[in-house]
């Protein structure tokens, strides 16, 4: 009843966190196809390990990215599980891990910034989500179960600032707007045992107008915005 592959995004000099998701996104829906026309079309998916090869931001640009697209896709994705979950700074390979330590003290790797942010802001009925054709754009919406919140989280996995203007159809009408961003400014920005917190979110200016949303993403950037309702 469950299939469980392994995903990994390429080695250091390879390692696509623009494309690769995207990438992904569509061998999932050709799983799903298949899934569709077999003897079991309730078979769901257990990515039972997925990361980047790295622990420099370019991890977490990736990560963001495929956790959307884990999203997009829970009719299918019925659980993911990162891998490598812990590592010593002292070890010699796999310098992929969320949680990285020494004999006293730990940082998290960008991927577990990531995960932790986009964990703070899930809720679990999935919106449609209309944008342009060949956006650069990876974006999913969900509402809470009370109808009271709904949240965005975007990412920018370009080199350039990427405005944004999101109008909300049907009956929520938000009331107020915040959002949490991860924008180190570097591909080759990371966190250290000496400097634990240069990749954490900061909060960041979003414009509401009625039912309209107004942004600028920074360059390789990622966020969770937060909208509620009364």
């Amino acid at each position: 009843d469950i299939l469980s592959p392994h995903y990994y995004n390429g080695l250091l000099d390879k390692l696509d966190y623009a494309n690769n998701p995207r990438d992904f996104e569509k061998h999932l829906l050709d799983i799903g196809a298949l899934i569709k026309k077999s003897a079991n079309p309730n078979i769901k998916l257990y990515i039972s390990e997925w990361n980047a090869q790295s622990t420099d931001w370019r991890t977490g640009l990736y990560a963001a990215g495929i956790l959307n697209v884990f999203e997009r896709n829970a009719d299918l994705v019925e659980i993911s599980c990162p891998a490598l979950f812990l590592r010593s700074t002292t070890a010699k390979s796999w310098d992929n891990a969320l949680i990285n330590f020494n004999q006293s003290s730990w940082f998290p790797a960008p991927n577990y910034v990531v995960m932790k942010l986009w964990r703070d802001h899930y809720a679990p009925t999935l919106l449609q989500l209309d944008t342009p054709e060949n956006s650069p754009l990876s974006a999913v919406a969900t509402e809470s179960d009370d109808q009271h919140t709904v949240y965005l989280k975007l990412v920018n996995p370009t080199p350039d600032h990427l405005p944004l203007t999101t109008t909300l159809t049907g009956p929520f009408t938000p009331e107020s707007a915040s959002m949490q961003l991860l924008a180190p400014g570097s591909e080759s920005a990371r966190n250290t045992l000496q400097n634990p917190t240069a990749i954490s979110p900061q909060p960041a200016p979003v414009s509401l107008q009625d039912h309209t949303l107004t942004l600028t993403l920074p360059p390789l950037s990622a966020a969770a915005i937060t909208l509620t309702t009364k």
